[in-house]
């Protein structure tokens, strides 16, 4: 039994939170027998704490490679432990859904994203409509979710993958004014707006040129979450291979490195609990699911911005401070 205080905390926020969701990302295995050992390791502690989710947010890298056999056999086993959950599963595309898209496009065959197609024939899975799109939200009572997808062509032209925009010698049709206009799209709401997709914002681990895009992001969007830099990847995380949490470049908003289900690059098999509590207030806990123990916790009330300013920032004008 974990008698920790921060497994106490964890119990005690399910008292309060309206909405509770699970997130994961980079299962990313091209050995399914590894797949499975991880994801089941994730599910079976996860069912453990009995959390009471309301969904699921999976931030892409369900699998890597080309053998289209493994790729089932991976998906199978995901989907059906996920079934198991009996909750929606919301998912954003990552770049390694794609490797046997751009081996297609390699080799002159018709494209296809094995993954995506199964998943997007589910009924309880939330994606991008069409493959082509680079966005979805969802929307609850008193916030709402923003996902950005990877996404590609259907006829093999483009594709938008990774972190890095196309080449210019793609005809990508979504440009910077578009992505814009989804962000004051979603800053009218006015309602607190928490976004999700397989890379960060500049300021986080591995950040993603589509999301540099999106800034300044608005004051209304609350928090950002992320997987592609597995933590404890020296390789591929650089210095920042434990951060978990940053703030957006030159903003107060926060963004949450969840990765990775992977257990070969990563640390452990780890994910994320989400908490909504109302009013724009939230929570993460991240999870060990090897050691069956939480690993940190970070709870945020408010907006950063509210506080004001340093005052070496602040105009006096006849005794009035003016920020």
């Amino acid at each position: 039994m974990d008698d920790s205080f921060l497994n106490a905390v964890f119990h005690e926020a399910g008292k309060k939170t309206k909405k509770r969701f699970w997130l994961i990302s980079d299962l990313q295995q091209g050995n399914p027998a590894n797949a499975e050992r991880y994801f089941s390791a994730a599910v079976s502690d996860l069912k453990s704490l009995d959390p009471a989710l309301d969904g699921v947010c999976y931030l892409g890298d369900a699998a890597e490679g080309i053998d289209l056999q493994k790729l089932k056999t991976m998906t199978d086993m995901q989907l059906s432990l996920l079934d198991s959950l009996n909750v929606p599963v919301y998912y954003s595309m990552g770049n390694h859904e794609l490797d046997y898209y751009n081996y297609c496009r390699r080799e002159g065959l018709p494209p296809s994203i094995p993954f995506y197609e199964t998943v997007r024939q589910k009924k309880n899975w939330h994606l991008i409509a069409d493959q082509e799109d680079f966005y979805f939200s969802v929307e609850m009572e008193d916030f709402i979710m923003l996902f950005f997808s990877d996404h590609a062509s259907k006829d093999g032209s483009w594709v938008a993958t990774h972190q890095f925009l196309p080449p210019e010698t793609e005809p990508y049709p979504h440009t910077k004014e578009k992505w814009q206009a989804v962000r004051d799209e979603f800053a009218k709401t006015q309602k607190p707006v928490f976004t999700f997709s397989h890379c960060a914002y500049p300021g986080g681990n591995r950040p993603s040129q589509f999301l540099e895009q999106l800034l300044p992001l608005p004051e209304n969007f609350r928090a950002h979450f992320y997987g592609h830099a597995h933590i404890g990847d020296h390789y591929w995380a650089g210095e920042h291979l434990y951060r978990q949490i940053a703030c957006v470049e030159h903003q107060q908003q926060l963004q949450f490195d969840i990765s990775s289900l992977d257990h070969l690059r990563g640390t452990t098999v780890r994910s994320a609990i989400f908490d909504y509590y109302g009013n724009g207030e939230y929570a993460v806990f991240f999870r060990d699911h090897l050691n069956h123990r939480w690993e940190n916790c970070c709870i945020q009330p408010h907006d950063a911005k509210s506080a004001g300013l340093p005052e070496n920032q602040q105009h006096y004008n006849k005794g009035e401070i003016v920020i």
